[in-house]
């Protein structure tokens, strides 16, 4: 199965080391073949002071700042790649307890650690939510992400045709890409979302926030 990943973000990298790992062969025992397409260029290796003036875009250094990733998302990273979690734990901070309070300052609702009984059956593994940068944790997840299984361009269409096959089409005229799985991680305005909708003039879906 051929299948295209758009955006190479946090969402993009997580699809693709997931389905790499826990996706099963195709019964001819062939594997499957990914290709992700991401409109920017980034260093793995970029740092503050090379962010410079530039547009801002799903996988550079300061877009989002810091973020928290909590229990159940920790515990996806550690399915994935026990290295990675200990990795991205030592580059964040480790939060005990997290604090939700409205402007006034009233504490709305307190989060405290997820855990399960030690192998040992005394006390608890305890999970703590890790504060840390969007850079960071993106960087870890692209170091296991193969540098030929990215494709530095910016789609324009995605077509789903009759026949179960998808179209991919490019900004730059490249010829387009057929896949049989399009997995859209270009954000909630992305082209692959639009593509499920051909007929709507506006998202028939928007973002709501209450």
């Amino acid at each position: 199965m051929k299948i295209i990943i758009i955006g190479a973000g946090i969402a993009g990298c997580t699809i693709y080391l997931e389905l790499r790992k826990h996706l099963p062969k195709q019964p001819s025992g062939e594997a499957h073949k990914f290709t992700v397409y991401e409109a920017y260029d980034t260093n793995i290796d970029t740092t503050s002071d090379d962010r410079g003036n530039g547009p801002t875009y799903s996988s550079t250094l300061i877009v989002g700042g810091g973020l928290g990733v909590a229990a159940n998302g920790l515990n996806v990273i550690k399915r994935l790649d026990e290295n990675m979690l200990r990795e991205i734990v030592r580059g964040g901070y480790s939060c005990a307890t997290m604090n939700m309070k409205s402007k006034n300052g009233k504490v709305l609702a307190r989060m405290q650690p997820a855990g399960k009984p030690a192998l040992d059956g005394k006390g608890q593994e305890t999970m703590n939510t890790v504060a840390c940068s969007r850079h960071g944790l993106w960087r870890e997840l692209r170091k296991r992400v193969p540098d030929d299984v990215i494709v530095t361009r910016r789609v324009s269409e995605v077509v789903a045709r009759s026949d179960g096959l998808n179209v991919v089409s490019f900004v730059d005229g490249s010829p387009s890409a057929e896949a049989d799985l399009v997995i859209g991680a270009d954000g909630l305005k992305g082209l692959a979302k639009k593509a499920l909708f051909p007929g709507e003039k506006t998202d028939p879906f928007p973002p709501h926030y209450e």
